[in-house]
């Protein structure tokens, strides 16, 4: 073969072979057999020949071409060349999705019912994923209520113009005042010393007080143990009884009652008494004055004792 041939023959090769990439790349599978599908959208935000055809994320074919029908209030028109092996059906809904963050595009098959499955260069339904513009959508009572927020900003700050002097003196006094005080601080610094020194030893001695008062607080302790550990409910009960039968006694005092009763009730009795103690105190007086009228060893008899008593009473 000559030279002129075999250049011939590799630029036809080449040219099949980028044909048949180029249009690869399109979108155009020729080894694989595929089914034809059209959608139309009323706007495709991006598509572009060769972006991929999926199902629940697996790609089953690409986009093959785009046209628009101006007779059809300028529809776009999309070519979807998809695997044979996938069955559609009449409910079947092609859906423009973004397929990633850079907002690539992509044509997300719902698949329907199969129970009436449509053939191919058959019609799909159309759907477009909203994506940004339902947030958008979504966000539009915020920006209202953005905007009437900054605008009543504005009109705070608009009132507050020609404040900035007040607030600016304000500050200066402000500054003045926390000057005198740092000032007052410093000139004081020593005597807060010696009273926080103070404060400390005053804080150490508590402390050693309170270590004092611990042997005793545990003896309190032990003593509270002991008197719970006592029968106090018996105790209680028996001076009650106790009290009870005080209570008796008194009132059987008040009604005249026994010895004491009467003592306290009755003037006869009292008057005995008191007589009784009277006669008992002129004995002891005379016994104490006469000794020898009693303790004699036969002791004296009346006449003498008188006769003793009228030689006293004649003498003074």
């Amino acid at each position: 073969m000559s030279k002129e041939i075999k250049v011939g023959l590799f630029a036809i090769i080449s040219g099949a072979i980028l044909y048949l990439g180029f249009n690869y790349l399109k979108g155009k599978d020729f080894f694989s057999p595929t089914n034809k599908y059209y959608v139309l959208y009323k706007n495709i935000d991006g598509l572009n020949v060769s972006n991929p055809v999926i199902v629940n994320g697996f790609a089953v074919g690409r986009v093959s071409s785009i046209g628009i029908l101006q007779e059809k209030n300028n529809q776009i028109i999309v070519e979807m060349d998809v695997d044979e092996n996938v069955v559609l059906g009449d409910s079947t809904v092609a859906e423009l999705v973004n397929s990633d963050f850079l907002g690539s595009k992509a044509i997300l098959l719902n698949i329907g019912d199969l129970s009436r499955p449509i053939q191919s260069g058959d019609t799909l339904i159309s759907d477009i994923d909203k994506g940004l513009q339902a947030l958008f959508e979504s966000a539009q009572p915020i920006t209202a209520n953005l905007t009437v927020t900054i605008r009543r900003i504005n009109e705070i700050l608009l009132g507050m113009e020609g404040a900035g002097e007040d607030i600016k003196r304000t500050i200066q006094a402000l500054n003045v005042t926390l000057r005198s005080v740092n000032k007052f601080i410093v000139q004081n610094n020593v005597k807060v010393k010696e009273s926080l020194d103070g404060v400390n030893t005053l804080l150490a001695n508590v402390n050693s007080k309170v270590d004092l008062l611990e042997p005793i607080l545990l003896n309190a302790d032990s003593t509270l143990t002991m008197v719970k550990g006592l029968p106090l409910d018996s105790a209680v009960a028996s001076l009650n009884a106790t009290l009870s039968e005080l209570n008796i006694v008194i009132e059987d005092i008040n009604a005249g009652k026994g010895s004491m009763g009467k003592l306290m009730k009755e003037d006869s009795l009292y008057n005995n008494l008191n007589q009784t103690i009277q006669d008992l105190d002129r004995l002891l007086i005379h016994f104490n004055e006469n000794p020898k009228h009693f303790l004699a060893p036969l002791g004296k008899s009346k006449k003498k004792i008188e006769r003793d008593r009228a030689k006293a009473a004649s003498a003074e």
